[in-house]
């Protein structure tokens, strides 16, 4: 196989990874080898995710929580043709931390209110308000944030193949690396 640029793995990465190089340098010059029948046959097809600006640890969170703002307009307007419906639903996200929790959650709610503009530290009858089958009395307080949405991974990951086809990529099904080798510069 003779490309510019081979992407390993059909999965959410590499076709996201495909499509953006394809945009970029042309899809005739991307080839995207898969291993399985199909892409996304293993934890792409099986993920649920959340939309969040307050994702990750002490030391990554202010680096994730970048990153996942810098991709909200794209996730918020894909390109004309990308899915048939929104990537994005609102869903909210609601930490709840109960009285012996209560310190950890405002130390948590600290760290993050910079990242995440709508992050709200809520009393725990406010959780309740927004959570009915929540116990009552259960909560101290909670976090709050309303700007969480759910991401539809496969319309994403479809999008993603579908818009790398229609700049001319190639898809190598059932096609396992072995080996790769640089030649002469290539």
């Amino acid at each position: 196989m003779d490309t510019r640029f081979l992407v390993v793995g059909a999965g959410i990465a590499g076709a996201s990874a495909a499509y953006e190089l394809a945009q970029a340098v042309g899809g005739e010059h991307v080839v995207l080898v898969e291993r399985e029948d199909h892409p996304g046959y293993h934890a792409t097809g099986r993920s649920a995710a959340l939309y969040t600006e307050t994702y990750g640890g002490p030391e990554s969170r202010t680096t994730i929580s970048a990153l996942a703002r810098a991709s909200r307009p794209f996730l918020e307007r894909t390109p004309a043709g990308f899915t048939d419906h929104p990537i994005l639903t609102p869903r909210g996200l609601v930490m709840l931390a109960r009285a012996d929790q209560h310190t950890a959650a405002e130390a948590w709610f600290a760290e993050c209110r910079n990242l995440c503009t709508d992050l709200t530290l809520i009393d725990g009858d406010r959780a309740e308000s927004l959570i009915p089958v929540l116990r009552p009395g259960h909560f101290e307080s909670a976090v709050f944030e309303p700007g969480a949405m759910d991401i539809d991974v496969d319309a994403l990951h479809q999008g993603y193949l579908k818009g790398f086809r229609a700049a001319g990529g190639t898809i190598a099904m059932r096609t396992k690396v072995s080996r790769l080798e640089r030649r002469d510069g290539r």
